[in-house]
């Protein structure tokens, strides 16, 4: 298992940083940001989407294995 794991911090090291690494820091700082996030949860929203993106994705998955073995149709 440590092997994998050396592998893939090698993989993940010949990756570009992300580029929105700036704009997420320079957000930190807004004094009024906490004031907004309590009237619009974006977190929350977030987790909401993930969660949605998360069970469509399983549900194709799914629908593409039924389909390969000819469950479905």
């Amino acid at each position: 298992m440590e092997i994998v794991t050396k592998f893939l911090d090698a993989v993940l090291s010949l990756l570009p940083r992300s580029p929105f690494v700036a704009f997420i820091d320079a957000m930190e700082n807004l004094p009024f940001l906490t004031a907004l996030n309590y009237f619009i949860p974006i977190s929350t929203f977030i987790s909401i989407g993930e969660a949605w993106l998360v069970s469509v994705g399983v549900f194709y998955l799914y629908s593409i294995l039924l389909r390969w073995i000819r469950a479905i149709s």
